[in-house]
Protein backbone atom coordinates (compact mmCIF):
# COMPACT_ATOMS: atom_id res chain seq x y z
CA UNK A 1 0.00 0.00 0.00
CA UNK A 2 1.13 3.64 -1.20
CA UNK A 3 1.80 4.75 2.35
CA UNK A 4 -0.46 7.77 2.82
CA UNK A 5 0.58 11.48 4.72
CA UNK A 6 -1.23 10.04 7.91
CA UNK A 7 0.47 7.09 8.06
CA UNK A 8 3.96 9.05 7.74
CA UNK A 9 3.20 11.49 11.01
CA UNK A 10 1.76 8.51 12.89
CA UNK A 11 5.22 6.50 12.92
CA UNK A 12 6.10 3.04 12.31
CA UNK A 13 4.28 1.74 15.52
CA UNK A 14 0.59 2.74 14.69
CA UNK A 15 1.19 1.62 11.03
CA UNK A 16 2.91 -1.58 11.63
CA UNK A 17 -0.36 -2.45 14.03
CA UNK A 18 -2.90 -1.06 11.26
CA UNK A 19 -1.76 -3.47 8.45
CA UNK A 20 -1.21 -6.54 10.78
CA UNK A 21 -3.85 -6.91 12.92
CA UNK A 22 -6.33 -8.57 10.61
CA UNK A 23 -4.82 -10.97 8.70
CA UNK A 24 -4.33 -13.57 11.49
CA UNK A 25 -6.61 -16.06 10.47
CA UNK A 26 -7.12 -18.87 12.73
CA UNK A 27 -9.91 -21.10 10.91
CA UNK A 28 -8.91 -24.30 12.52
CA UNK A 29 -13.19 -24.22 12.65
CA UNK A 30 -12.65 -26.05 8.73
CA UNK A 31 -11.07 -28.88 10.22
CA UNK A 32 -11.87 -28.65 13.96
CA UNK A 33 -14.12 -31.81 13.54
CA UNK A 34 -12.35 -33.87 11.52
CA UNK A 35 -8.76 -33.38 13.52
CA UNK A 36 -10.44 -34.10 17.18
CA UNK A 37 -11.63 -37.13 15.80
CA UNK A 38 -8.04 -38.66 15.27
CA UNK A 39 -7.06 -37.01 19.09
CA UNK A 40 -8.90 -40.28 20.94
CA UNK A 41 -6.52 -42.89 19.11
CA UNK A 42 -3.22 -40.96 18.31
CA UNK A 43 -0.15 -41.70 20.02
CA UNK A 44 1.00 -40.01 23.67
CA UNK A 45 4.25 -39.16 22.01
CA UNK A 46 2.41 -37.59 19.17
CA UNK A 47 -0.11 -35.57 21.19
CA UNK A 48 3.38 -34.04 23.27
CA UNK A 49 4.61 -33.09 19.81
CA UNK A 50 1.47 -31.57 18.10
CA UNK A 51 -0.13 -29.66 20.64
CA UNK A 52 -0.23 -26.58 18.63
CA UNK A 53 1.19 -26.40 14.68
CA UNK A 54 0.10 -25.11 11.70
CA UNK A 55 1.60 -23.00 8.57
CA UNK A 56 2.20 -19.50 7.41
CA UNK A 57 0.50 -18.46 3.91
CA UNK A 58 1.88 -16.22 1.84
CA UNK A 59 2.07 -15.36 -1.66
CA UNK A 60 5.96 -15.55 -1.59
CA UNK A 61 6.78 -18.53 0.28
CA UNK A 62 10.42 -17.50 0.78
CA UNK A 63 9.57 -13.69 2.68
CA UNK A 64 7.94 -15.98 5.44
CA UNK A 65 10.59 -18.24 5.76
CA UNK A 66 12.73 -18.63 9.09
CA UNK A 67 10.33 -15.90 10.97
CA UNK A 68 10.39 -16.14 14.05
CA UNK A 69 6.89 -16.97 15.87
CA UNK A 70 6.19 -16.37 19.79
CA UNK A 71 3.32 -17.80 21.50
CA UNK A 72 2.65 -16.78 25.67
CA UNK A 73 0.12 -17.70 27.40
CA UNK A 74 -2.01 -15.12 28.90
CA UNK A 75 -0.82 -14.08 32.37
CA UNK A 76 2.71 -15.44 31.43
CA UNK A 77 6.23 -13.76 30.88
CA UNK A 78 8.02 -15.94 29.19
CA UNK A 79 7.07 -16.77 25.67
CA UNK A 80 7.78 -19.90 23.65
CA UNK A 81 9.19 -19.31 20.20
CA UNK A 82 9.97 -21.19 16.95
CA UNK A 83 10.55 -20.24 13.41
CA UNK A 84 8.73 -21.20 10.43
CA UNK A 85 10.56 -24.04 7.85
CA UNK A 86 9.32 -24.39 4.75
CA UNK A 87 6.12 -22.75 5.70
CA UNK A 88 5.46 -24.61 9.00
CA UNK A 89 5.86 -24.33 12.74
CA UNK A 90 4.58 -25.70 15.95
CA UNK A 91 5.02 -25.57 19.57
CA UNK A 92 4.92 -28.45 22.65
CA UNK A 93 3.53 -28.58 26.06
CA UNK A 94 0.83 -26.31 25.15
CA UNK A 95 -1.89 -26.27 27.75
CA UNK A 96 -5.62 -25.15 27.32
CA UNK A 97 -5.75 -21.65 27.76
CA UNK A 98 -5.71 -17.94 25.93
CA UNK A 99 -2.60 -17.68 24.15
CA UNK A 100 -1.37 -14.29 22.22
CA UNK A 101 0.63 -15.20 19.07
CA UNK A 102 3.12 -12.72 17.59
CA UNK A 103 5.10 -13.07 13.96
CA UNK A 104 8.37 -11.48 13.73
CA UNK A 105 10.11 -10.88 11.05
CA UNK A 106 14.00 -10.61 10.17
CA UNK A 107 14.55 -7.31 10.92
CA UNK A 108 12.91 -7.85 14.10
CA UNK A 109 9.62 -5.86 13.76
CA UNK A 110 6.14 -7.57 14.87
CA UNK A 111 4.06 -8.22 11.59
CA UNK A 112 1.33 -10.25 12.74
CA UNK A 113 -0.79 -10.64 15.84
CA UNK A 114 -3.31 -12.77 17.43
CA UNK A 115 -4.42 -13.70 20.35
CA UNK A 116 -6.57 -17.13 20.68
CA UNK A 117 -8.21 -19.45 23.03
CA UNK A 118 -6.57 -22.79 22.75
CA UNK A 119 -7.17 -26.25 23.96
CA UNK A 120 -4.43 -27.94 24.19
CA UNK A 121 -4.58 -30.51 21.95
CA UNK A 122 -4.35 -30.37 17.87
CA UNK A 123 -4.55 -26.58 17.74
CA UNK A 124 -4.24 -25.82 13.83
CA UNK A 125 -3.40 -21.84 13.44
CA UNK A 126 -3.65 -21.19 9.59
CA UNK A 127 -1.72 -17.34 9.65
CA UNK A 128 -2.30 -15.25 6.89
CA UNK A 129 1.00 -12.96 5.87
CA UNK A 130 -0.23 -9.69 4.58
CA UNK A 131 0.48 -8.80 0.97
CA UNK A 132 2.23 -5.25 2.32
CA UNK A 133 4.86 -7.80 3.42
CA UNK A 134 5.05 -10.59 1.20
CA UNK A 135 4.03 -8.61 -2.14
CA UNK A 136 4.08 -5.07 -1.66
CA UNK A 137 4.13 -4.08 -5.31
CA UNK A 138 0.35 -5.52 -5.11
CA UNK A 139 -0.05 -2.67 -2.59
CA UNK A 140 -0.12 0.10 -5.14
CA UNK A 141 -3.97 0.34 -5.79
CA UNK A 142 -4.91 3.00 -3.51
CA UNK A 143 -7.18 5.98 -4.75
CA UNK A 144 -6.03 9.38 -4.81
CA UNK A 145 -8.90 10.27 -2.37
CA UNK A 146 -7.42 7.76 -0.11
CA UNK A 147 -4.29 9.48 -0.57
CA UNK A 148 -5.69 12.71 0.27
CA UNK A 149 -7.54 11.38 2.71
CA UNK A 150 -6.47 12.44 6.41
CA UNK A 151 -7.30 10.56 9.36
CA UNK A 152 -8.54 12.37 12.36
CA UNK A 153 -6.45 12.21 15.81
CA UNK A 154 -9.65 11.30 17.34
CA UNK A 155 -10.08 8.34 15.05
CA UNK A 156 -6.29 7.18 15.09
CA UNK A 157 -6.65 7.27 19.04
CA UNK A 158 -9.76 5.27 19.10
CA UNK A 159 -7.88 2.76 16.69
CA UNK A 160 -5.12 2.73 19.10
CA UNK A 161 -7.58 1.44 21.87
CA UNK A 162 -9.14 -0.86 19.80
CA UNK A 163 -6.32 -2.47 19.04
CA UNK A 164 -4.62 -3.18 22.77
CA UNK A 165 -8.18 -4.16 23.95
CA UNK A 166 -7.93 -6.80 20.94
CA UNK A 167 -4.46 -7.63 22.65
CA UNK A 168 -5.56 -7.86 26.12
CA UNK A 169 -8.82 -10.49 24.46
CA UNK A 170 -11.09 -8.08 25.26
CA UNK A 171 -13.67 -8.25 22.31
CA UNK A 172 -16.41 -6.19 23.31
CA UNK A 173 -14.03 -3.29 24.16
CA UNK A 174 -12.22 -3.63 21.20
CA UNK A 175 -15.47 -3.51 18.91
CA UNK A 176 -17.04 -0.70 20.83
CA UNK A 177 -13.36 1.25 20.06
CA UNK A 178 -13.56 0.55 15.86
CA UNK A 179 -16.93 1.67 16.22
CA UNK A 180 -15.97 5.03 17.31
CA UNK A 181 -13.16 5.61 15.26
CA UNK A 182 -15.32 5.08 12.55
CA UNK A 183 -18.00 7.01 13.67
CA UNK A 184 -15.25 10.07 13.82
CA UNK A 185 -14.10 8.99 10.47
CA UNK A 186 -16.19 6.81 7.90
CA UNK A 187 -13.29 6.31 5.24
CA UNK A 188 -10.56 4.60 7.88
CA UNK A 189 -10.87 1.29 5.77
CA UNK A 190 -8.05 -0.28 8.44
CA UNK A 191 -10.78 0.46 11.36
CA UNK A 192 -13.66 -1.58 8.46
CA UNK A 193 -11.15 -4.19 8.18
CA UNK A 194 -10.86 -4.91 11.81
CA UNK A 195 -14.13 -4.31 12.86
CA UNK A 196 -15.36 -6.97 10.79
CA UNK A 197 -12.74 -9.49 11.65
CA UNK A 198 -14.39 -8.63 15.61
CA UNK A 199 -17.38 -9.38 14.42
CA UNK A 200 -16.26 -12.59 13.00
CA UNK A 201 -14.91 -13.49 15.88
CA UNK A 202 -17.80 -12.61 18.56
CA UNK A 203 -19.75 -15.21 15.92
CA UNK A 204 -21.94 -12.00 14.22
CA UNK A 205 -21.46 -12.97 10.80
CA UNK A 206 -23.67 -10.40 9.16
CA UNK A 207 -22.26 -7.97 10.93
CA UNK A 208 -18.78 -8.87 9.77
CA UNK A 209 -19.77 -9.40 6.50
CA UNK A 210 -21.13 -5.73 6.31
CA UNK A 211 -18.27 -4.05 7.23
CA UNK A 212 -15.41 -6.43 4.90
CA UNK A 213 -17.86 -5.91 2.10
CA UNK A 214 -17.52 -1.83 3.08
CA UNK A 215 -13.98 -1.93 3.20
CA UNK A 216 -12.95 -4.26 0.15
CA UNK A 217 -16.12 -1.74 -2.15
CA UNK A 218 -13.92 1.85 -0.83
CA UNK A 219 -10.66 -0.27 -1.81
CA UNK A 220 -11.40 -3.01 -3.73
CA UNK A 221 -8.33 -3.79 -5.71
CA UNK A 222 -6.24 -4.39 -2.45
CA UNK A 223 -5.54 -7.83 -1.45
CA UNK A 224 -5.99 -8.02 1.83
CA UNK A 225 -9.45 -6.33 1.71
CA UNK A 226 -10.30 -8.92 -0.72
CA UNK A 227 -9.11 -11.84 1.26
CA UNK A 228 -10.66 -10.57 4.28
CA UNK A 229 -14.05 -10.29 2.63
CA UNK A 230 -13.77 -13.61 1.20
CA UNK A 231 -12.43 -15.95 4.30
CA UNK A 232 -15.28 -13.87 6.47
CA UNK A 233 -17.32 -15.26 3.79
CA UNK A 234 -16.10 -18.64 3.33
CA UNK A 235 -16.85 -19.29 7.09
CA UNK A 236 -20.36 -17.85 6.48
CA UNK A 237 -20.72 -20.40 3.44
CA UNK A 238 -21.69 -17.55 1.31
CA UNK A 239 -19.79 -19.31 -1.88
CA UNK A 240 -21.90 -17.29 -4.53
CA UNK A 241 -20.55 -13.96 -2.81
CA UNK A 242 -17.05 -15.87 -2.76
CA UNK A 243 -17.32 -16.11 -6.45
CA UNK A 244 -18.21 -12.57 -7.04
CA UNK A 245 -15.62 -11.41 -5.12
CA UNK A 246 -12.81 -13.84 -6.74
CA UNK A 247 -13.37 -13.21 -10.20
CA UNK A 248 -13.95 -9.31 -9.84
CA UNK A 249 -10.26 -10.25 -8.68
CA UNK A 250 -8.82 -11.80 -11.11
CA UNK A 251 -10.49 -9.47 -13.49
CA UNK A 252 -7.90 -6.96 -12.01
CA UNK A 253 -5.00 -9.27 -11.90
CA UNK A 254 -4.59 -9.29 -7.88
CA UNK A 255 -3.51 -11.74 -5.63
CA UNK A 256 -4.59 -14.53 -8.48
CA UNK A 257 -3.52 -17.57 -6.65
CA UNK A 258 -5.47 -17.07 -4.07
CA UNK A 259 -8.47 -15.75 -5.94
CA UNK A 260 -8.09 -19.36 -7.93
CA UNK A 261 -8.26 -21.15 -4.88
CA UNK A 262 -11.34 -19.24 -3.73
CA UNK A 263 -13.07 -19.37 -6.64
CA UNK A 264 -12.43 -23.07 -6.76
CA UNK A 265 -13.97 -23.35 -3.33
CA UNK A 266 -16.94 -21.33 -4.27
CA UNK A 267 -17.77 -23.20 -7.56
CA UNK A 268 -17.43 -26.39 -5.17
CA UNK A 269 -19.71 -25.25 -2.30
CA UNK A 270 -22.63 -24.15 -5.28
CA UNK A 271 -21.98 -28.12 -6.54
CA UNK A 272 -21.94 -26.79 -10.17
CA UNK A 273 -19.11 -26.55 -12.76
CA UNK A 274 -16.83 -28.74 -11.21
CA UNK A 275 -14.73 -29.22 -13.91
CA UNK A 276 -13.92 -25.38 -13.91
CA UNK A 277 -13.38 -25.50 -10.16
CA UNK A 278 -10.51 -28.03 -10.79
CA UNK A 279 -9.08 -26.30 -13.33
CA UNK A 280 -8.57 -23.47 -11.04
CA UNK A 281 -7.75 -25.45 -8.08
CA UNK A 282 -4.54 -26.36 -10.16
CA UNK A 283 -3.80 -23.16 -10.96
CA UNK A 284 -3.65 -22.44 -7.51
CA UNK A 285 -1.72 -25.05 -6.24
CA UNK A 286 0.89 -23.89 -7.85
CA UNK A 287 1.89 -20.99 -5.46
CA UNK A 288 -0.63 -21.62 -2.96
CA UNK A 289 -0.91 -25.24 -2.26
CA UNK A 290 -3.03 -24.68 0.83
CA UNK A 291 -6.02 -24.35 -1.67
CA UNK A 292 -6.20 -28.47 -1.37
CA UNK A 293 -6.10 -28.50 2.51
CA UNK A 294 -8.84 -25.50 2.10
CA UNK A 295 -10.72 -27.05 -0.46
CA UNK A 296 -11.34 -30.71 0.89
CA UNK A 297 -14.14 -29.62 3.67
CA UNK A 298 -16.22 -28.05 1.19
CA UNK A 299 -16.10 -31.68 -0.72
CA UNK A 300 -17.15 -33.27 1.61
CA UNK A 301 -19.76 -30.81 2.27
CA UNK A 302 -20.93 -31.43 -1.64
CA UNK A 303 -20.61 -35.14 -0.88
CA UNK A 304 -17.38 -35.59 -2.31
CA UNK A 305 -15.41 -37.10 0.50
CA UNK A 306 -12.96 -39.73 -2.07
CA UNK A 307 -12.00 -36.55 -3.91
CA UNK A 308 -11.31 -34.75 -0.25
CA UNK A 309 -8.85 -37.35 0.53
CA UNK A 310 -7.21 -36.95 -2.92
CA UNK A 311 -6.80 -33.08 -2.38
CA UNK A 312 -5.28 -34.22 1.46
CA UNK A 313 -2.94 -36.72 -0.57
CA UNK A 314 -1.59 -34.08 -3.24
CA UNK A 315 -1.30 -31.48 -0.82
CA UNK A 316 0.36 -33.55 1.69
CA UNK A 317 3.46 -34.36 -0.98
CA UNK A 318 4.60 -30.77 -0.10
CA UNK A 319 4.08 -30.92 3.15
CA UNK A 320 7.10 -31.12 5.68
CA UNK A 321 5.74 -31.01 8.87
CA UNK A 322 5.35 -33.75 11.05
CA UNK A 323 2.33 -32.74 12.84
CA UNK A 324 0.58 -31.53 9.85
CA UNK A 325 1.53 -35.04 8.29
CA UNK A 326 0.60 -37.06 11.35
CA UNK A 327 -3.19 -34.95 11.55
CA UNK A 328 -3.58 -35.33 7.58
CA UNK A 329 -2.54 -39.01 7.27
CA UNK A 330 -5.09 -39.74 10.16
CA UNK A 331 -8.00 -38.18 8.74
CA UNK A 332 -7.41 -39.78 5.60
CA UNK A 333 -7.01 -43.27 6.71
CA UNK A 334 -10.23 -42.51 8.86
CA UNK A 335 -12.03 -41.14 5.89
CA UNK A 336 -11.27 -44.43 4.28
CA UNK A 337 -12.32 -46.59 6.93
CA UNK A 338 -15.42 -44.49 6.89
CA UNK A 339 -16.20 -44.95 3.34
CA UNK A 340 -15.52 -48.88 3.28
CA UNK A 341 -17.66 -49.64 7.10
CA UNK A 342 -20.64 -47.57 4.83
CA UNK A 343 -19.99 -49.55 2.31
CA UNK A 344 -20.12 -52.77 4.04
CA UNK A 345 -23.67 -52.10 5.37
CA UNK A 346 -25.43 -51.16 2.39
Amino acid sequence: MIPCPAEVRWGSTLANAMRRIPFAFLVANFFAALIMAQSQSKPENLHNLCEAWGVIVSSNRSIAEGMKIELVREGEARPQSTRVIQGAFDFRSIHPGIYHFRVIDRSGNTVVWKTQSLKGIDDHVIIYLPYEISEPSLKNVVSRGELNHKIPRQAQNAFRTALKAEELGNLPESIEAFKKALTIDPLFVEAEINLAMQYNRSRQPEQAITHAQRAFEMRSGDPDAARTLAMILLDAKHYVQIERVARLMLMKQQAVWEMHGLLAISLIGQRRNLDEAFAHLELAAKNFPIARWLIANTLIEAGLPELAAVQINNYLKSSANQCERESMESWVASLVQSESNMAATE
